[in-house]
């Protein structure tokens, strides 16, 4: 994931980093949150006398990235090459590459974190060699109709447990990701069902106590209500995501997204999620705790990635089936130093069902930090009315949107 350098010039009511091509260390690092500093060496011969590039074996691309299969000559191994452009719309960017690098040094002993194996670097581009994943994206199994490509809950439970080990690691040493989802967790192999690998570092940033950092980023159907809000980012932005990835994985189903970018933001800023979805009252009831301990509008409320990992429905994947009480005192006692948190609404928007029914559709109007997400209209006291006596949520499939930088320019590729 690679954001978009704003143009000089342009106001975004944000604070970010205006880029040189060869940035002094300064203070305002902590600001923009990006680190500046590497050790990985960085190689500037000819790419391509060391690596062979495998015909046809694109592995992702986006506006201003491509991931390609290649193969290092000297050992004959397969890694994936991700190539980025160093300039973009104009502004240089090379510090958000570098940034990128940093992090992924950073998370060298995590076995969750793609590695990093080597960096090269020309006129207009930088390389990351990166281990090659040869299982792919997780999103192809969230989305399979076939019941033998779909995860199992017994999947989700093994694969949840790593995604978590993963992104504690990365709040452990205040990386938040802001933008995890189904395209940027891979698997080691497909079958049989290997490990995964957190991936794509370009929209990361480091986060401190003393430090607000506000960014307005992500991908629509995931970002958390505080980037709607332009409020202070933190560890528990991500864990906003990891409750809509819970959700998708064990479904198929995508809890927030709208027939557009404006109902999407305001499913998510009324937290309008389903919890009567048929696929999830066919799940372990500890499941559905999982999901509403971290979609919770409120960022002090959600469970941690530590207290996740602690959760009654994740302990059970290495205990015999009725989960200790031992266990479930140790999730409860982690879970204690949070606020009593508001509980999620079970009500969304109505739309046209599969079945041919058709509801009224309900929009709020909604302005946040100075800005409105679009023209919505307000539904009317006797709609609200004809709501009320019964409403379903019906089953939103995928219908994954482009990360953005901002919520007024929106990219129209996939940018991996």
């Amino acid at each position: 994931m690679i954001p978009e350098c704003p143009r000089v010039g342009e106001s975004r009511g944000r604070t970010r980093v205006q880029h040189s091509p060869a940035p002094e260390p300064r203070q305002d690092r902590s600001v923009s949150g990006l680190l500046s500093e590497i050790k990985t060496t960085i190689h500037t011969e000819c790419f391509n006398d060391h690596y062979t590039i495998i015909p046809g074996k694109e592995l992702g691309r986006g506006k201003f990235a491509v991931v390609r299969k290649c193969v290092e000559k000297c050992t004959g191994h397969d890694y994936a090459a991700k190539f980025m452009r160093k300039r973009r719309k104009g502004q240089d960017c090379r510090m958000e590459i570098i940034h990128e690098i940093a992090v992924l040094e950073l998370a060298t002993t995590s076995p969750r974190v793609v590695s990093l194996h080597q960096v090269y670097e020309m006129a207009s581009e930088m390389v990351l060699v990166l281990e090659f994943a040869a299982g792919g994206e997780i999103f192809n199994q969230c989305v399979s109709d076939r019941e033998d490509g779909a995860f199992t809950e017994k999947d989700v439970k093994r694969l949840m447990k790593q995604i978590l080990e993963g992104v504690a690691f990365l709040h452990q040493n205040n990386i938040v990701h802001l933008d995890l989802k189904p395209q940027n967790i891979l698997l080691t192999s497909s079958s049989p069902l290997g490990d995964i690998k957190i991936v794509d570092f370009g929209l990361s940033r480091m986060v401190c106590n003393h430090q607000e950092l506000r960014e307005i980023m992500g991908t629509p159907e995931y970002v958390a209500p505080e980037i709607l809000n332009y409020e202070p980012i933190s560890t528990a932005t991500d864990m906003w995501s990891i409750g809509v990835l819970a959700y998708m994985m064990l479904t198929g189903i995508s809890p927030f997204v709208g027939e557009d970018k404006q109902e999407t933001f305001l499913n998510i800023s009324q937290l309008n999620v389903s919890y009567t979805e048929e696929e999830l009252q066919q799940l372990d009831q500890a499941a559905l705790s999982f999901i509403q301990t971290l979609l919770r509008k409120r960022p002090q409320d959600r469970a941690t990635a530590q207290q996740c990992l602690k959760h009654p429905w994740l302990q059970s994947l290495d205990s015999q089936e009725g989960q200790t009480a031992e266990n479930q005192e140790a999730y409860h006692t982690a879970s204690s130093s949070n606020s009593s948190p508001e509980p999620p609404s079970s009500i969304t928007t109505p739309e046209e069902e599969e079945e041919g029914e058709e509801g009224p559709v309900t929009e709020e109007l909604i302005v946040m930090a100075a800005y409105t997400l679009g023209q919505c209209r307000q539904s009317s006291t006797s709609e609200k009315e004809a709501l009320a006596a019964e409403q379903k949520a019906i089953s939103k499939r995928f219908k994954f949107e482009e990360p953005y930088s901002a919520l007024q320019e929106v990219p129209g590729e996939f940018i991996y």
